[in-house]
């Protein structure tokens, strides 16, 4: 239902609960078949997939920009990186697209803790930090 809403809000909640219906519905033997779990996990991230590459097509297209920016911890999934360069071409063809090598695709901890690590570099003492979510980096 995500990818037809006008919005451009991501939320897989929905999906989780489908797959977990679907899940509970199964029998035990085939809960545990590498089949069932192959293709469950496929599909999933095929919707997540498309979820994510029909609303960034349509943003860009609706606010005329000129680049694509993939970036986080979903950067590294390939088979997104893939998809999303065949649709940028076929769609989109004078749209710049940009994605980091996949050794700096790293999930947002991470690059929080990263972030950490240089502040504390700074001589800054890591008992006075205080919880600020409006701090820019």
């Amino acid at each position: 239902p995500m990818i037809h809403q006008k919005n451009y809000d991501f939320s897989f909640s929905g999906l989780k609960t489908a797959v977990l219906y679907d899940f509970k519905k199964r029998s035990s033997k085939e809960r545990k078949s590498k089949q069932y779990i192959r293709e469950m996990a496929a599909e999933i991230q095929q919707a997540i997939i498309d979820v994510l590459i029909e609303k960034t097509i349509r943003t860009t297209k609706e606010n005329k920009a000129k680049t694509i920016i993939l970036g986080g911890g979903v950067a590294a999934n390939k088979e997104l990186r893939k998809q999303l360069r065949e649709k940028i071409e076929k769609e989109l063809p004078n749209t710049h697209y940009l994605k980091p090598n996949l050794s700096f695709c790293t999930d947002n901890a991470a690059m929080i803790g990263v972030t950490a690590f240089y502040h504390l570099n700074k001589k800054r003492s890591w008992q006075k930090i205080r919880a600020n979510a409006n701090l820019k980096l």
